[in-house]
């Protein structure tokens, strides 16, 4: 099945936009953006006459204006949507059953159940039910409120995305490209921790965990910030002409970030597999401590030169791998019984591999193995 690119949203389906939550956080732009936008919104309402629609305008506004033109869109879809269709049970209700203590229970609970069916984002539906709560309190009092309500979504959305389109932001690769640097730091330390914490032999009970076991859990943490960071700045480019001059960044910065997931995925497996292999009780492992050790700074070391862009190659490294395999298969002659020692070499042969991406090359070549 092919795959849509982030930026090609001339086919986005309205359905996507009615069902997109915003990804981009908001900036200092985004906070003077959504300021300038209630405040005109009010102003606008304000020449329609000494209407309640006043109060709302600057609230739809402030609502629908999202860091990305491509968030504002969505939002502004779904608080049209809400309110459209809030605002039409709350006026058949009115004129079908009248305002008491008890149909306004009966609707709100009307309301949130159609909110439930129809929609699947918590703004949209929020907005369903306060739209309904909202014509139904006011009519009373407010005569032709229900119409009103539609001018004064109108004009909310129409200026929340008219200041999101001609004023918007920038995508933040810098600071995206920051956060992935730290994660890759992260991954890096990670695999250090570990051969530093081997040097010394100690005897763990079955409760307790090596220390570098928290420092590869917080990789989750830096990996989830990362993950919405960048998700945030593509989002920013969507229907921003200003951002099309980045594309191939942002573009990059995805490839990073998914090669960081792959990394990260086996650096975790690794300091698993060694946390439960060593300083436990019982007979060591086939793999020795020093040889581990020396195959994870390795590791690191490749990781740290691909990251900061300097030559690098894998070959000792891949010597070293193959050293500590058959070491493990003359410690031990039958696999089964040096079984985890291979896997904790096949998890570090991997992150190699990883590590290289398509420059990596296997440590056998498959096909010139003899086969029965």
């Amino acid at each position: 099945m092919a795959t849509r690119k982030p930026h090609a949203v001339v086919t986005e389906p309205i359905g996507a936009l009615l069902a997109s939550v915003p990804k981009s956080k908001p900036s200092w732009l985004t906070v003077v953006k959504t300021t300038v936008a209630g405040t005109l919104a009010w102003a606008l309402a304000r020449q329609l006459g000494e209407n309640v629609a006043v109060l709302f305008a600057p609230v739809i506004a402030i609502l629908t204006l999202q860091a990305s033109v491509y968030g504002s869109i969505a939002t502004g879809l779904q608080l049209l949507f809400a309110n459209l269709v809030g605002t039409a049970l709350a006026i058949a209700w009115t004129q079908i059953v009248g305002l008491s203590w008890w149909s306004l229970a009966l609707a709100v609970f009307g309301a949130l159940a159609v909110a439930r069916q129809i929609t699947n984002t918590p703004l949209a539906r929020n907005q369903l039910t306060i739209s309904t709560l909202v014509v139904l309190v006011l009519a009373p009092v407010a005569k032709g409120y229900g119409q009103w309500r539609y001018i004064d979504v109108a004009i909310g959305s129409v200026v929340g995305l008219a200041v999101a389109v001609l004023v918007p932001e920038r995508p933040r690769v810098a600071q995206i490209r920051a956060t992935l640097d730290a994660w890759a730091c992260g991954a890096i330390g990670v695999l250090r921790s570990i051969s530093a914490e081997l040097k010394q032999e100690q005897l763990f009970g079955p409760d307790e965990r090596h220390g570098w076991i928290a420092e590869s859990r917080a990789l989750n943490e830096v990996a989830s910030e990362a993950a919405a960071a960048v998700a945030g700045v593509e989002e920013i480019s969507l229907y921003n002409v200003f951002a099309r001059h980045l594309r191939q960044d942002i573009d990059e910065v995805r490839r990073r970030q998914l090669w960081l997931v792959r990394v990260t995925l086996q650096v975790r497996a690794i300091s698993l597999a060694v946390d439960r292999l060593y300083d436990r009780a019982g007979p060591p492992p086939a793999l020795d401590r020093a040889t581990l050790r020396a195959l994870l700074t390795a590791l690191a070391d490749l990781m740290q030169r691909r990251c900061d862009g300097e030559p690098y190659d894998d070959d000792s490294l891949r010597a070293g791998l193959i050293a500590a395999v058959e070491r493990v298969h003359t410690v031990f002659p039958t696999a089964l019984a040096a079984l985890d020692s291979v896997s904790l070499l096949g998890r570090l042969d991997q992150l190699r591999q990883d590590i290289l991406g398509e420059e990596a090359e296997a440590l056998v070549d498959v096909d010139r193995l003899p086969r029965k």
